[in-house]
């Protein structure tokens, strides 16, 4: 198996550990940095898709769907706003959870926070729609409480799972981000998508990072258990997790590293001639790509061991659209992210015979694109 060469083995990739934000260079296409484990003759677009990949994907035209609000919690800051959010449906509505970004407030509480560099926070808002693409805010931020004030809380997962609602998410102490007792995944537990018991994090005794959780889950957001009766998480930097309740996890390495970088969702059940077969969405790092989205095939009956992935990303930035160029949505389309050839996800539900998929527009803006239903 191949391996990414941008795992440090502690959660991070170098692209991370990179110093101030403002002296970084555009992150961009660039065959010689991001390679991300593939073999040399991959990334052609001729290389077909195979049969087991969700392929056909289409950007929706009117992108974008969901953008940060100048006078809100949710204002976003150069290189972030609003996005690496999970959508579920709730009584015809689609609740969508996502990562609002702001400016460091000034608070004696963030000193150390300062002395890194590091001049944001996210928290977690909640916005409604019914029809999926039309959204407006309807609670949040969550966790700006004292207990959680000097947390930024970043990519959503969220399932359903008899009635009840499980969110997890990256918690971040920027003046202790490597340290796991500190950092790594949290989760939170509702039942309404509107109030929430924060359960705090998810793996306190790890001894490196866990991040970017993905629990794995059918097109309908519900958790899906594998052939073991457990329910499963990716994580990042080749861990995988599982519970038997959603709340207790127990992670270990998996068989083996795959191309692509961080995973952004995990889907079963979505193909009815292949009925065990699983789909890890990864982003980043693809064929010349800073950050696109690839696939990776797994089973329910070992959820550990990749199969095959994809050699082309299914989905990649345009540099002919502002917001997939690090740029303004609105004439003369300034810039507001070096973020200017990412596309990441972590929100997808099915909508009668589609897939939709919200993404990230250059880490700036909530697009939308959609997928054909096997």
């Amino acid at each position: 198996m191949a391996e990414d060469k941008n795992f440090f083995g502690d959660g991070f990739f170098n692209w991370q550990l990179g110093g101030d934000a403002s002296a970084v260079a555009d992150y961009k296409f660039d065959l010689k940095k991001h390679w991300g484990g593939f073999a040399p003759d991959d990334g052609r677009e001729d290389i077909p898709f195979p049969a087991w990949s969700l392929h056909g994907i289409e950007k929706y035209a009117g992108n974008p769907i969901f953008a940060p609000d100048p006078n809100g919690w949710d204002c976003g800051h150069y290189g972030g706003g609003v996005h690496n959010g999970s959508v579920i449906k709730k009584d015809g509505y689609f609740y969508y959870i996502y990562r609002g970004e702001f400016y460091t407030p000034d608070d004696p509480r963030l000193e150390a926070q300062r002395a890194t560099g590091i001049d944001y926070h996210c928290d977690l808002g909640l916005a409604r729609s019914s029809d999926g693409i039309h959204f407006e805010r309807v609670a949040g931020p969550f966790f700006r409480d004292d207990a959680h004030f000097i947390y930024s809380y970043e990519d959503v997962c969220l399932v359903t799972h008899e009635g009840r609602y499980y969110a997890y998410f990256n918690q971040w102490n920027w003046a202790r981000m490597n340290d796991p007792a500190d950092c790594g995944i949290c989760m939170a537990v509702s039942d309404d998508l509107y109030n929430w018991e924060f359960k705090g994090l998810v793996f306190p005794e790890a001894d490196r990072i866990h991040r970017n959780p993905c629990v794995l889950q059918n097109p309908n957001n519900e958790a899906v258990r594998d052939k073991k009766g457990r329910f499963v998480m990716y994580i990042n930097d080749g861990l995988i997790a599982f519970s038997e309740d959603l709340i207790h996890w127990e992670s270990g390495e998996m068989t083996s590293l795959f191309p692509g970088g961080e995973g952004c969702f995990a889907l079963a059940e979505y193909d009815p001639a292949n009925p065990d077969a699983v789909i890890f969405f990864t982003g980043g790092h693809h064929t010349g790509h800073f950050y696109a989205v690839g696939e990776v095939l797994f089973d329910l009956a070992d959820c550990t061991s990749p199969i095959e992935w994809l050699r082309r990303p299914v989905i990649t930035a345009d540099p002919s659209i502002p917001w997939e160029d690090g740029k303004l949505k609105d004439a003369p389309h300034r810039k507001c992210s070096h973020f200017c050839d990412t596309i990441f996800f972590t929100g997808m539900t099915q909508v009668e015979n589609k897939l939709y998929m919200y993404y990230g527009g250059s880490e700036y803006y909530t697009c939308l694109c959609t997928a054909d239903m096997k």
